[in-house]
């Protein structure tokens, strides 16, 4: 009977399972402590009753689907009713003060002070990013260069910079900032050149993302002009990361824009990973196209000799991605259920450690951006099961601020590398993050019983 059931799988669920079952069958005695993702007092200890009932609160609004969904337009309703103050007054209380970490770096050492005493570390996420209109997200419109728009994008240079000499400031050279690129360029700009890669297969050429965008027709010669921009100012921002000994992560985007930002970071992996680890990639595995993508760039870290930093994340933009699919009338770029993204992310998480194995695994580092009990787990037995050890600098974990303490804390109580991936800046500018953060992740929200329960639990026991 089992013979037959594992008949029916495919190779990738059949060699997980035998990652698993290695795992459970090992008689090998550890030396760890387990982790336990049900302590209340390893999750929450750090936190006040004030921020347990908030956390509680926050929860129980966002699993609401109705609510979430018409976010967007409530909020700047509310404002309008309420007055600038008491509106800021109430976000604060709620959804900034439980998922931003503050708004500048007065605000955000007492929060890095409180989590290193639990060897929980901060990555700091200036938020900034921009869209295409949504009319405009299957069409190659015509964009021109206006000087407002470059003052935005040097402002927001500007501001990264700073962020990478707070988080320096904060940390030393464990540092580590995250950024957009879409918060340096025009979207229509990066949705045309990632059209173009697409449609003419360029993205796995030897051309640079400037070559491409040179011998495009598409590009118009103020475009091309925009790309010289955006690429002198991501490279000023990660020769600012290196000057402090620290890394940063270029996040991942809408499929419209993610071949080119992928190529790009890729570039910047090959310029400054050559004596240490600087730039992150970020692999969403909710794209179908992630797992050739990665096995692809292993194999260019190693052919190349750059060191590679991997962020594997399921995606934050699904209900997007399929609603322009539909509207298209074209494949839907991302896995059709939740078990195939699993399946996925899983397969991606045992190929970097194999390659680490195969390569010289202090060149290799991935980071599991997951708020995911079972894919936790699962990352935590593979790495028994092979032998990685937990402070080794492979593997580490990243939760969002705000959600899934009950996995991040455990993991840095019994010596996982832990941290928590922090927005922080002025209300006005994060209330757009905050939107796409509740509406991006209804999902979690909606199945976030065991946040509220443990939140609520922890409180009660205090009173």
């Amino acid at each position: 009977m089992l013979l037959k059931m594992i008949g029916k799988w495919n190779p990738h669920r059949i060699q997980i399972a035998r990652y698993f079952v290695r795992s459970f069958a090992s008689n090998i005695k550890e030396n760890h402590e387990k982790v336990n993702f049900d302590s209340i007092s390893a999750a929450y200890g750090y936190k006040s009753n004030r921020e347990l009932f908030r956390g509680w609160f926050v929860f129980k609004l966002c699993s609401y689907s109705s609510l979430v969904d018409r976010l967007s337009q409530l909020l700047p309703i509310s404002r309008k009713i309420l007055g600038q103050q008491l509106f800021e007054y109430i976000i604060r209380s709620t959804l900034y003060g439980h998922f931003v970490a503050g708004t500048n770096k007065a605000e955000l050492k007492p929060i890095v002070d409180r989590l290193r005493k639990h060897n929980v570390k901060l990555i700091l996420d200036y938020s900034m990013e921009s869209d295409v209109p949504s009319n405009k997200q299957g069409k190659l419109e015509s964009s021109v260069l206006h000087h407002s728009n470059e003052n935005t994008y040097n402002d927001n240079l500007l501001k990264s910079i700073k962020n990478v000499q707070t988080a320096a400031e904060l940390f030393g050279s464990s540092a580590i900032t995250a950024v957009k690129m879409t918060a340096f360029v025009s979207p229509d700009i990066l949705q045309k050149l990632n059209r173009f890669l697409e449609t003419e297969h360029q993205s796995s050429t030897k051309n640079t993302i400037l070559e491409t965008a040179s011998n495009t027709s598409i590009i118009s010669k103020n475009e091309l002009a925009e790309v010289e921009h955006l690429i002198k100012r991501m490279n000023r921002i990660v020769q600012e990361v290196k000057k402090h000994n620290g890394r940063i992560f270029i996040d991942a985007e809408q499929s419209y824009f993610q071949t080119a930002i992928h190529k790009f970071v890729l570039e910047l992996q090959e310029q400054y990973n050559r004596d240490s680890l600087i730039v992150y990639n970020t692999y969403q595995c909710y794209r179908k196209t992630t797992l050739n993508l990665l096995r692809q760039d292993l194999i260019r870290s190693k052919n190349n000799n750059f060191h590679i930093g991997i962020k594997l994340v399921r995606g934050a933009y699904m209900d997007q991605e399929r609603q322009l699919a539909i509207a298209m009338k074209s494949i839907d770029p991302i896995h059709p259920n939740f078990l195939t993204t699993t399946e996925c992310y899983h397969r991606a998480f045992i190929e970097v450690l194999e390659h680490a194995k195969e390569k010289n695994a202090t060149k290799t580092h991935v980071i599991i951006a997951s708020h995911n009990e079972d894919t936790v787990q699962f990352v935590t037995k593979t790495m028994d099961s092979m032998n990685v050890k937990r402070d080794d600098g492979l593997v580490s974990f990243a939760t969002l601020f705000g959600m899934c303490d009950y996995l991040t804390f455990p993991l840095a109580a019994v010596g996982y590398d832990a941290f928590k991936l922090a927005p922080y800046g002025p209300i006005s500018s994060l209330l757009p993050y905050l939107t796409r953060r509740a509406q991006e992740n209804r999902a979690i929200f909606a199945k976030a019983e065991k946040d509220r329960r443990l939140h609520y639990k922890a409180l009660r026991e205090r009173i």
